[in-house]
């Protein structure tokens, strides 16, 4: 009782979405977006500068956690935060350095509205810092919005509607929808969905994806044309709904 009262007394922790992670692989980095997903927070990964400022560019990324560690840090870091920034002016980052690194150095890399971690890095630690950086953005910044066809999906309202008519998700349904629907019209494998909506490992888990696709189907598709496809030993894709013309030429 004591330990779940504690834990509705803790204060959630709140961090914009998207985060840009620039570093190369690294049990911190692999922690840290795993904890992230674990919240809901969109993580995108960039191993190069220039990679990361396509990210940024593309998905609108306004905070970005950048490894600045010696044996960790991307070549072209220096010349990708400057063009992040230039892309980004209302980025604020969290930077990982050195325990020995000089002033200079750590200057380099943050500005005032940024924060950074010496040494060894806490990712429990990093969360709390970067839920505090994203209080440090202008305004919180509108959910994301997403329309394919008459399907619509909002994560401020936690909303789905089609055609108009309101439909109820579960937590993990809405979680998948918005998956599909971020990359419609692309094939997800059942690994890379299993990961990306429960996050674990493909191993002999492809059931749980097979059922909550029927599930979301169900809702989405009831009495209405098909959305989502089996493409067979692929995956799966959303697509808009093909509109069946009206044989008669009739507009109504």
């Amino acid at each position: 009782m004591e330990s779940a009262e504690a834990s509705a007394a803790q204060p959630l922790l709140r961090i914009s979405s998207p985060v840009l992670i620039l570093a190369g692989p690294s049990p911190a980095s692999n922690e840290l977006t795993r904890r992230l997903r674990a919240l809901d927070v969109k993580v995108l990964s960039a191993p190069s500068g220039s990679a990361g400022l396509g990210i940024a560019e593309e998905e609108g990324v306004n905070l970005l956690v950048a490894d600045g560690r010696t044996s960790r840090r991307v070549s072209d870091l220096q010349e990708a935060l400057s063009g992040i920034r230039s892309a980004r002016p209302d980025l604020v980052a969290l930077f990982w350095v050195d325990a020995e690194a000089e002033d200079a150095e750590v200057l380099q890399l943050c500005t005032s509205a940024d924060d950074h971690m010496t040494g060894t890095v806490g990712v429990a630690e990093a969360l709390r810092r970067l839920h505090l950086l994203s209080g440090r953005l202008p305004e919180r910044r509108e959910g994301e919005r997403l329309v394919v066809g008459d399907l619509e999906l909002d994560t401020t309202t936690r909303t789905v509607t089609r055609a108009g008519r309101d439909i109820d998700l579960s937590d993990t349904e809405f979680r998948l929808l918005r998956l599909l629907m971020r990359h419609a019209r692309t094939v997800l494998p059942k690994a890379e969905i299993l990961q990306q909506v429960w996050e674990y490992d493909f191993a002999g888990q492809a059931n749980i994806v097979e059922l909550y696709i029927s599930y979301v189907r169900k809702k989405i598709e009831a009495d209405m044309p098909r959305m989502i496809h089996t493409v067979r030993g692929a995956g799966y894709v959303l697509r808009p709904a093909v509109v069946q013309e009206d044989p008669t030429g009739s507009a109504g």
